[in-house]
């Protein structure tokens, strides 16, 4: 009885940590991210900036915007501020209107994790910045989908090692 017990919960540990590595390995949703952003309507044209901060309607600036191009005819980017800001969110899109990049930003530069697209919707990059450098593992995909490189930089952002497939 004693052995079936302890079997069980080798099996129970077993199947728990399971569990536990594949949902902390899962990507971001990142098609929940672009969907739920879609509806920004406001300018970044819109906000006034003063002394590097952004006003809008007298005050500093919290939440999204989308930056056009020179004839405001193509979206180029959503752009997220904090207390006027460059802090968050940031959606880079192709002259198509397909996402090419989702990534964060603290204090005006890139920081955590970062995405990019080819622009038929496959990924290209996948990796995480610190005050603008690469750090960690950044994995780079051909236009199919397959993995073609993964280099390792370390916390200052210099490569330490390069493998490619």
């Amino acid at each position: 009885m004693k052995k079936n017990k302890i079997t069980f919960f080798k099996y129970f540990l077993t199947f728990t940590a399971s569990i536990f590595l594949i949902s902390c390995n899962n990507l971001i949703d990142y098609k929940s991210i672009i969907e739920k952003h879609s509806s920004v309507d406001l300018l970044c044209d819109s906000l006034l900036e003063i002394e590097g901060v952004n006003i809008f309607l007298g005050e500093p600036y919290t939440g999204s915007c989308l930056e056009y191009n020179d004839e405001y005819t193509v979206k180029t980017s959503l752009e997220s501020y904090i207390e006027g800001k460059n802090e968050g969110l940031s959606i880079g899109y192709y002259p198509s209107g397909e996402v090419e990049y989702i990534g964060y930003r603290e204090n005006g530069e890139i920081n955590g994790d970062y995405i990019k697209f080819h622009e038929n919707g496959e990924i290209a990059i996948t990796g995480q910045f610190k005050n603008g450098l690469y750090i960690g593992t950044f994995k780079f995909y051909n236009e199919k989908g397959e993995i073609t490189e993964k280099n390792k930089y370390n916390q200052f952002g210099i490569l330490l090692n390069k493998k490619t497939y």
